[in-house]
Formats: C-alpha cells, sequence, structure tokens
C-alpha cells in the first residue's frame, strides 16, 4: 500500500505530463485589446496552426477528459498578472479549438498554474494531465 507521500509524487512525475512548446510570443491584454477583431482571429489562427502542429510531432491525441494544465510564457519583459491572463485569452482559446483540452470552462479545464519566465527567445510551453 502506498503512502499519501508516494501517491503525490507519481501523479506528478514528468511521464504523465504530455507537453508541447509553441515559438510563439505572449501578447499583452493591453496590446490585445488596442488591436482590430481580424487581427485577434489571425493571431487565433496562428496558434491554432502551432498548436496542431505539436500535437501531431507529439503524438498528442484529442482530448477527451478534463485536464491540468501548466503554462509557461517565456518573455523578454515580464508583464503583471492581468496582462498575461487577458493575453492568453486567444491561446487558451485556440488550445481548445484543436482539442488539446476539451473546453475552457471549470467542467473541462483546470488551470493549474500560468508562470513567465525572463527569456531572450519568446516561446510557451504547456503540458497536460488527465485530472483523477
Amino acid at each position: 500500500m502506498k503512502s499519501k507521500k508516494e501517491k503525490r509524487m507519481q501523479s506528478n512525475s514528468s511521464k504523465d505530463w504530455e507537453t508541447i512548446e509553441i515559438d510563439h510570443r505572449v501578447y499583452s491584454r493591453n496590446k490585445i485589446d488596442r488591436l482590430h477583431w481580424s487581427q485577434k482571429r489571425k493571431l487565433k489562427h496562428q496558434y491554432q496552426l502551432l498548436i496542431r502542429n505539436q500535437m501531431k510531432l507529439c503524438g498528442i491525441k484529442a482530448a477527451e477528459d478534463k485536464y491540468k494544465i501548466t503554462i509557461n510564457c517565456y518573455v523578454t519583459r515580464m508583464m503583471d498578472i492581468d496582462n498575461v491572463w487577458g493575453g492568453l485569452k486567444q491561446f487558451i482559446d485556440a488550445l481548445s479549438a484543436e482539442k488539446y483540452i476539451v473546453d475552457d470552462n471549470n467542467d473541462w479545464l483546470e488551470i493549474k498554474q500560468i508562470k513567465q519566465i525572463k527569456s531572450k527567445k519568446a516561446k510557451i510551453l504547456v503540458e497536460r494531465k488527465v485530472c483523477i
């Protein structure tokens, strides 16, 4: 019989998490709010194409269950938290459109962490794991 600590360590092991890496930057909510609706749509479609490509390359199947996700945003300039969350709206909608997640409501998605990491190269690293 496993202890609580062993179960927690097993559930947090990296082999349970499926990861995709998107070579695109996260725009701040302030920047996205100033975009024309057609530019927002174009941004979402760019994200969708990159997500679809990574899912095929990594052999990730379409979501059918509730998932926990973590998002690590590698940014050249740090933003305040509401700008990051608002800037990720198009990205999370694209995750849903490409079936990396079933839907972005609380019944199907649990966002465990959104983190900014200062880096010279902008990218988005997303990990998902089935909720038990």
